[in-house]
């Protein structure tokens, strides 16, 4: 027996010996991998993940403690100091964190075919790298912002009743039905007047551009938004202005991704592609201004957004955000009753109809793999946050346009002061 347990062990000895033979020595570029960041990073987003799940049970106490307090406070401070300068940080920053991750490549690279380092080495060490710098970056956006996702949704915090709106985007009583024919014939005649107003003309040949300068307009939106908040009863920080809107330099790159605008809960900035047709950034930069206000949810972002719009002292700005929740509500009419839709459509002043056309051309040009690609990302995202629908949530800014409209005299329209 202690012949055959002899034979094991130098059976198993051989066997060490040879796969430690199999291990390639170390060369001279090699270095040891930083495990310790990598799962630092991953651990802190992980627990602020866990920390948001936790806390999508108690969102009376999100409201209080985060969403109107914490974090109305951080992102107005970064707002206030993103704020003092007119280029979108948040782009550098992403610039200079592509560098930071792509710059060692090369050297890397010329080092694995030098063979003075293994590439299983680099793989380690790039892998450790970013899953530390991504985990931090993940539980900074959650920390700071994300979770504004447990928070209260808007009817809740304002005092609506939604459950009548079950039903939406499939209408099928009579009295919806005729309802939202109505909401749809206002906002196409009050879309009209505004655009005449903006353009000084029914038909300006050409899509239509702002006559005010972006600084103006972005004052406007925000003084929309004070209004807003009086309107809805909501806090003054609300209220309260978040800092302008960047122009991105790399527009074009965001046209290609299909994405209109953005916010960076890092900086407080809201973020807007300047190449966009002229009559959806108003709207666009309304948008972003609601995430800046803690807003998570993209329809509550529509529909707040549009508010602010319309509630704004310049006549274009009014028009996006008219011409906006008449495009909502048309289309949810076309799922029900395509001809009463395309009905209200031909009582578009040409105008308005030409805004329209300039604005799905534009978007067409860059349809294909990086926007499906892009947009599939969002979706994922949106998802992994909660938001019902993923990207369909932007279409559902509908119901809170039809539930504004019930407890607004049975329209979405609001007169000028």
């Amino acid at each position: 027996m202690r012949e055959a347990a002899c034979e094991r062990n130098v059976g198993s000895m051989k066997l060490l010996l040879s796969l430690i033979a199999r291990i390639p020595a170390t060369r001279p570029k090699d270095r040891a991998p930083r495990w310790r960041w990598g799962v630092a990073g991953l651990l802190a987003a992980f627990a602020m993940m866990l920390v948001c799940e936790v806390a999508s049970f108690f969102p009376a106490f999100v409201e209080w403690a985060y969403a109107s307090g914490f974090s109305a406070w951080a992102t107005g401070v970064l707002a206030l100091g993103s704020g003092r300068v007119t280029f979108s940080v948040i782009e550098v920053m992403l610039a200079l964190a592509g560098l930071w991750l792509l710059v060692p490549l090369v050297p890397s690279i010329m080092d694995i075919v030098r063979k003075r380092r293994h590439a299983s080495n680099a793989i380690a060490c790039g892998l450790t790298r970013t899953a530390g710098a991504a985990g931090i970056t993940i539980a900074l956006f959650y920390a700071l912002w994300g979770v504004n996702y447990a928070r209260t949704d808007l009817p809740g915090r304002v005092g609506w009743d939604d459950s009548t709106l079950s039903t939406l985007p499939r209408l099928g009583s009579r009295e919806d039905h005729v309802e939202l024919v109505s909401l749809c014939t206002q906002l196409v005649f009050v879309t009209n007047y505004y655009y005449e107003q903006a353009m000084g003309t029914r038909d300006a040949g050409v899509h239509s551009r702002p006559m005010t300068p972006a600084a103006e307009l972005d004052q406007s939106i925000d003084e929309g938004y004070r209004r807003a908040a009086a309107v809805l009863g909501l806090g003054e920080s609300f209220a309260q202005s978040r800092g302008p809107a960047k122009a991105v330099a790399a527009s074009r790159v965001m046209s290609n991704l299909g994405i209109a605008g953005f916010y960076s809960p890092w900086t407080g900035e809201a973020n807007y592609n300047a190449e966009s047709p002229p009559f959806q950034r108003p709207l666009t930069i309304a948008h972003e201004k609601a995430h800046q206000r803690c807003v998570t949810s993209e329809d509550e972002a529509n529909f707040l957004g549009f508010l602010a719009c319309i509630l704004s002292d310049d006549p274009y700005v009014r028009y996006s955000g008219y011409l906006f929740a008449q495009r909502q509500l048309l289309s949810e009419l076309m799922r029900v009753d395509a001809k009463a839709a395309r009905a209200i459509i031909e009582l578009r002043c040409p105008g308005v109809e030409q805004d329209v056309y300039y604005g799905r051309a534009y978007w067409s040009v860059f349809r294909g793999p990086v926007q499906s690609m892009s947009l599939a990302v969002n979706n994922a995202y949106l998802r992994a946050n909660r938001v019902e629908g993923g990207l369909l949530s932007y279409q559902m800014s509908a119901r809170l346009l039809v539930l504004f409209s019930r407890y607004n005299d049975g329209t979405c329209v609001i007169p000028p002061e």
